[in-house]
Protein backbone atom coordinates (compact mmCIF):
# COMPACT_ATOMS: atom_id res chain seq x y z
CA UNK A 1 0.00 0.00 0.00
CA UNK A 2 0.96 3.65 -0.66
CA UNK A 3 2.06 6.24 1.50
CA UNK A 4 -0.89 8.20 2.35
CA UNK A 5 0.28 11.77 1.45
CA UNK A 6 1.23 9.84 -2.00
CA UNK A 7 -1.69 7.99 -2.54
CA UNK A 8 -4.57 10.62 -1.68
CA UNK A 9 -3.26 13.35 -3.86
CA UNK A 10 -3.21 10.66 -7.02
CA UNK A 11 -6.83 9.19 -5.68
CA UNK A 12 -8.45 12.42 -5.45
CA UNK A 13 -6.40 13.46 -9.21
CA UNK A 14 -8.15 10.84 -10.80
CA UNK A 15 -11.62 10.79 -9.18
CA UNK A 16 -11.58 14.42 -9.94
CA UNK A 17 -11.05 13.79 -13.59
CA UNK A 18 -13.19 10.55 -13.60
CA UNK A 19 -16.30 12.87 -12.18
CA UNK A 20 -15.41 15.52 -14.98
CA UNK A 21 -15.64 12.85 -17.82
CA UNK A 22 -11.94 13.41 -18.86
CA UNK A 23 -12.31 9.95 -20.29
CA UNK A 24 -15.17 8.30 -22.63
CA UNK A 25 -16.93 5.58 -21.71
CA UNK A 26 -14.98 2.27 -22.66
CA UNK A 27 -11.66 3.85 -22.12
CA UNK A 28 -8.57 1.70 -21.35
CA UNK A 29 -7.05 3.75 -18.15
CA UNK A 30 -3.10 2.49 -18.39
CA UNK A 31 -1.58 3.09 -14.81
CA UNK A 32 2.00 3.47 -16.29
CA UNK A 33 0.66 6.05 -18.34
CA UNK A 34 -1.15 7.90 -15.42
CA UNK A 35 1.80 7.39 -13.26
CA UNK A 36 3.92 9.22 -15.80
CA UNK A 37 1.19 12.09 -16.47
CA UNK A 38 0.90 12.49 -12.60
CA UNK A 39 4.70 12.01 -11.48
CA UNK A 40 4.02 9.42 -9.67
CA UNK A 41 5.21 5.88 -8.69
CA UNK A 42 2.87 3.17 -10.65
CA UNK A 43 2.33 1.79 -7.28
CA UNK A 44 -0.23 4.84 -5.76
CA UNK A 45 -2.35 4.60 -9.12
CA UNK A 46 -2.60 1.26 -8.95
CA UNK A 47 -4.20 1.49 -5.52
CA UNK A 48 -6.15 4.25 -6.16
CA UNK A 49 -7.53 2.37 -9.93
CA UNK A 50 -8.10 -0.65 -7.04
CA UNK A 51 -9.94 1.44 -4.90
CA UNK A 52 -12.07 3.58 -7.79
CA UNK A 53 -13.23 -0.11 -8.45
CA UNK A 54 -14.64 -0.68 -5.31
CA UNK A 55 -16.81 2.41 -5.29
CA UNK A 56 -17.71 1.74 -9.15
CA UNK A 57 -16.75 4.00 -10.68
CA UNK A 58 -14.27 2.21 -13.02
CA UNK A 59 -14.47 -1.52 -13.75
CA UNK A 60 -11.54 -4.09 -14.31
CA UNK A 61 -11.56 -7.38 -15.63
CA UNK A 62 -8.42 -9.77 -15.07
CA UNK A 63 -6.13 -9.53 -18.28
CA UNK A 64 -8.27 -6.72 -19.63
CA UNK A 65 -6.89 -3.71 -17.44
CA UNK A 66 -9.37 -0.77 -16.07
CA UNK A 67 -11.44 1.38 -17.99
CA UNK A 68 -14.21 3.50 -17.60
CA UNK A 69 -17.79 2.25 -17.34
CA UNK A 70 -19.52 1.87 -20.51
CA UNK A 71 -23.39 2.14 -19.35
CA UNK A 72 -26.12 1.77 -22.23
CA UNK A 73 -29.31 3.05 -21.33
CA UNK A 74 -30.73 0.84 -18.95
CA UNK A 75 -27.39 1.33 -16.93
CA UNK A 76 -27.94 4.35 -17.21
CA UNK A 77 -32.07 4.83 -16.35
CA UNK A 78 -31.27 2.35 -13.64
CA UNK A 79 -28.21 4.86 -11.75
CA UNK A 80 -30.86 7.57 -12.22
CA UNK A 81 -33.40 6.03 -10.41
CA UNK A 82 -31.73 4.68 -7.85
CA UNK A 83 -30.20 8.21 -7.07
CA UNK A 84 -34.02 9.39 -7.27
CA UNK A 85 -34.90 6.42 -4.77
CA UNK A 86 -31.89 7.40 -2.24
CA UNK A 87 -33.23 11.40 -2.37
CA UNK A 88 -37.02 10.10 -2.21
CA UNK A 89 -36.13 7.64 0.94
CA UNK A 90 -34.18 10.49 2.58
CA UNK A 91 -37.67 12.94 2.67
CA UNK A 92 -39.51 10.27 4.22
CA UNK A 93 -37.47 9.88 6.85
CA UNK A 94 -36.39 13.38 7.79
CA UNK A 95 -35.79 14.16 11.22
CA UNK A 96 -37.91 15.99 13.24
CA UNK A 97 -36.98 19.57 13.85
CA UNK A 98 -35.86 23.01 11.92
CA UNK A 99 -33.59 21.14 8.92
CA UNK A 100 -30.02 22.57 8.76
CA UNK A 101 -29.97 25.77 6.76
CA UNK A 102 -28.86 25.25 2.97
CA UNK A 103 -26.03 26.87 1.94
CA UNK A 104 -25.99 27.81 -2.00
CA UNK A 105 -22.66 26.65 -3.44
CA UNK A 106 -20.58 28.04 -6.66
CA UNK A 107 -19.58 25.95 -9.15
CA UNK A 108 -20.40 24.44 -12.46
CA UNK A 109 -24.28 22.33 -12.69
CA UNK A 110 -22.73 19.13 -11.86
CA UNK A 111 -20.96 20.60 -8.53
CA UNK A 112 -23.99 22.42 -7.89
CA UNK A 113 -26.52 19.13 -8.46
CA UNK A 114 -24.02 16.92 -6.14
CA UNK A 115 -23.87 19.96 -3.12
CA UNK A 116 -27.90 20.16 -3.60
CA UNK A 117 -29.15 16.42 -3.51
CA UNK A 118 -25.88 15.73 -0.57
CA UNK A 119 -28.00 18.42 1.43
CA UNK A 120 -31.08 17.16 1.12
CA UNK A 121 -30.51 13.40 2.10
CA UNK A 122 -28.23 15.21 4.51
CA UNK A 123 -31.12 15.87 6.98
CA UNK A 124 -32.30 12.03 7.42
CA UNK A 125 -28.90 11.80 9.39
CA UNK A 126 -28.53 8.38 8.05
CA UNK A 127 -24.37 7.54 7.26
CA UNK A 128 -25.64 4.31 4.89
CA UNK A 129 -27.99 7.23 2.87
CA UNK A 130 -25.24 9.84 2.71
CA UNK A 131 -22.99 7.06 1.58
CA UNK A 132 -25.30 5.98 -0.89
CA UNK A 133 -26.30 9.46 -2.35
CA UNK A 134 -21.99 10.53 -2.52
CA UNK A 135 -21.22 7.38 -4.14
CA UNK A 136 -24.99 7.64 -6.92
CA UNK A 137 -23.28 11.49 -7.37
CA UNK A 138 -19.93 10.08 -8.34
CA UNK A 139 -20.99 7.78 -10.61
CA UNK A 140 -23.18 9.99 -12.48
CA UNK A 141 -20.70 12.89 -12.69
CA UNK A 142 -19.86 12.30 -15.93
CA UNK A 143 -23.01 12.36 -17.28
CA UNK A 144 -23.93 15.44 -15.21
CA UNK A 145 -20.97 17.04 -17.18
CA UNK A 146 -23.26 16.90 -20.32
CA UNK A 147 -26.97 17.96 -19.13
CA UNK A 148 -26.33 21.22 -19.75
CA UNK A 149 -25.98 20.53 -23.36
CA UNK A 150 -28.23 18.06 -23.61
CA UNK A 151 -31.10 19.60 -21.92
CA UNK A 152 -32.01 23.22 -22.43
CA UNK A 153 -32.11 25.20 -19.35
CA UNK A 154 -30.86 22.30 -17.06
CA UNK A 155 -30.13 24.78 -14.39
CA UNK A 156 -33.40 25.89 -13.95
CA UNK A 157 -34.38 22.40 -12.31
CA UNK A 158 -31.60 22.50 -9.87
CA UNK A 159 -32.67 26.50 -9.77
CA UNK A 160 -35.99 25.21 -8.68
CA UNK A 161 -35.35 22.50 -6.13
CA UNK A 162 -32.75 25.27 -4.52
CA UNK A 163 -35.30 27.13 -3.98
CA UNK A 164 -37.52 24.96 -2.13
CA UNK A 165 -34.82 23.59 0.34
CA UNK A 166 -36.33 25.62 3.46
CA UNK A 167 -39.71 24.47 2.47
CA UNK A 168 -38.50 20.52 3.46
CA UNK A 169 -41.34 17.79 2.68
CA UNK A 170 -43.48 20.26 0.92
CA UNK A 171 -45.54 18.82 -2.17
CA UNK A 172 -43.91 21.13 -4.50
CA UNK A 173 -39.79 20.03 -3.86
CA UNK A 174 -40.83 16.58 -4.64
CA UNK A 175 -42.73 17.71 -7.77
CA UNK A 176 -39.38 19.52 -8.55
CA UNK A 177 -37.19 16.66 -7.66
CA UNK A 178 -39.45 14.19 -9.88
CA UNK A 179 -39.45 16.98 -13.14
CA UNK A 180 -35.20 16.68 -12.51
CA UNK A 181 -35.38 13.27 -12.41
CA UNK A 182 -38.05 12.84 -15.41
CA UNK A 183 -36.08 14.89 -18.17
CA UNK A 184 -32.50 13.50 -17.07
CA UNK A 185 -34.08 10.10 -17.45
CA UNK A 186 -35.69 11.16 -20.70
CA UNK A 187 -32.67 12.30 -22.15
CA UNK A 188 -30.27 9.02 -21.45
CA UNK A 189 -29.55 8.35 -25.31
CA UNK A 190 -28.07 11.57 -25.65
CA UNK A 191 -26.06 11.49 -22.13
CA UNK A 192 -24.33 8.42 -23.24
CA UNK A 193 -23.51 9.37 -26.92
CA UNK A 194 -22.08 12.59 -25.23
CA UNK A 195 -20.22 10.20 -22.68
CA UNK A 196 -18.74 8.52 -25.20
CA UNK A 197 -17.94 11.42 -27.42
CA UNK A 198 -20.57 10.96 -29.86
CA UNK A 199 -22.74 13.16 -31.77
CA UNK A 200 -25.53 14.39 -29.57
CA UNK A 201 -28.79 14.55 -31.36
Amino acid sequence: MSPAHVLEPTYDTLRRRLLMGAWPAGQRLEAARLAADLGVSITPVRDSLNRLTGERLIVSQPGDGFHVPRLDEAGLRGLLDWHHAIVTMALGRERAGRPDEFQLTGGDLPERSAHLFASLVARARDEELDWAIENAAARLGRFRHHEAAVLAEADKDVGAIERMMDEADSPGLRAAIDYHHDRRRSAVDQLIAASRGGQII
